[in-house]
This record gives C-alpha cells, structure tokens and sequence, in this order.
C-alpha cells in the first residue's frame, strides 16, 4: 500500500497517523506510546485510529513501508538524469537526499524501528523485504546509467555507506555534519571508479 497518494483522502488521514506514531514512538518508545496518545497527537479518537491501523504493530509496519516507498521515489528521480552527466549529477542527488533527511528525529525513529525488528520477526521481515526493495531498484536504475562491472557489490557498498552515516549521526551528530558531503562526495567518486568497466 502506498502512503505517498498526495489525492487520497485516506492517504492523508493514515499519514496523520503515522507522522503522530512516530513522534510518540521516538519519545517514549514503541513499546512506551499508548494507541491513546497516538490518538491524542494525530486529533483524532482511539477508535478512529483502529479505523485505519488495527494495532500498534500495524503502525511500525506502515512506517517502515512509507520510509520504503519514499526512497523508492527518490530512486525514480534519477532515472531522469542525462546519462552523459550522470554521475556528477547522481552524486550531487545522493549528497542532497542524505543531508536533507538526516535528522536527530529521523535517526532515533530508525534505532527505534530496528530495535523493534530485533524483537519481532514481522518488522524485521518487512525491513528486509524493503532493502531488497530497494537494493533491486538502485540496481535497476544504475544499470544503463553506469557502465561499471559488479553493480550489485556497487549498490551494497552504497546502501551500507549511507547507513553507516545515519548510525554515527545518532552518537555524534555535530561530527558527522561536518564530514558527510565531504565523504559522501569522495567515497561515491572512488566507488564508481572502483567498478568502472574502464578502470
């Protein structure tokens, strides 16, 4: 199910929810955040919420599918970059979609997500059916755009790299500002040279 639909009404009502639930949850912890509070936040009854979520679990698994299918959105835009320009311009779009979203909320709402994947086997599978998700997509859409050998060893070091960041960020966020274009700009031009069919 898709949570990007700017037209449905119901699709604006589930993003109320789910915006309330992870601010709830990056406070008090999933396991601490009532379905009541959630309700309280998002101005909406209890029983309301049930209406478009039947548990908590059901919230944490639309997160995480919204978090999936807004990655998969930025993926989508690079297919629209020139290809006699592509890498520039892919490394100008990394570097921009990683410092946008990286955020004190945003890291302690992923710690919080995985830590909660390490206690249920639905969230971890679907956070791993979403990496996959995503993993295929990169791979499909750097394909024709990158004329590079090994693009699936590409794609992992990529994904690994910027999660490695999102994971400093949530100990020393001041340290990792300072560096991330910086590395991200340096690691991602090594890395596509690394797998260049021409290196």
């Amino acid at each position: 199910m898709s949570y990007n639909n700017p037209i449905s009404r119901k699709s604006l009502r589930q993003n109320q929810i789910l915006d309330a639930a992870a601010h709830c949850f990056v406070e008090k912890g999933f396991h601490g955040a009532g379905m009541a509070e959630v309700a309280k936040r998002s101005g909406m009854s209890t029983g309301h919420i049930y209406h478009y979520f039947a548990n908590k679990q059901a919230i944490i698994l639309a997160i995480v599918e919204r978090e999936s299918d807004e990655a998969m959105v930025r993926i989508g835009q690079l297919e629209r970059l020139p290809i006699d320009s592509f890498k520039d311009h892919f490394i100008d779009h990394i570097v921009g979609a990683i410092t946008q979203k990286i955020s004190p909320f945003q890291t302690s709402l992923d710690a919080e997500i995985v830590a909660e994947g390490h206690r249920n086997e639905q969230v971890r599978k679907r956070m791993l059916d979403n990496d996959e998700r995503v993993r295929s997509k990169l791979c499909e859409v750097l394909e024709p755009k990158l004329q590079v050998k090994n693009l699936e060893q590409l794609v992992d070091s990529l994904m690994t790299l910027l999660l490695g960041i999102t994971s400093r960020y949530s100990r020393n966020p001041e340290r990792v500002t300072a560096i991330t274009e910086t590395l991200l700009r340096t690691t991602l031009a090594s890395l596509i040279e690394e797998f260049s069919e021409a290196a």
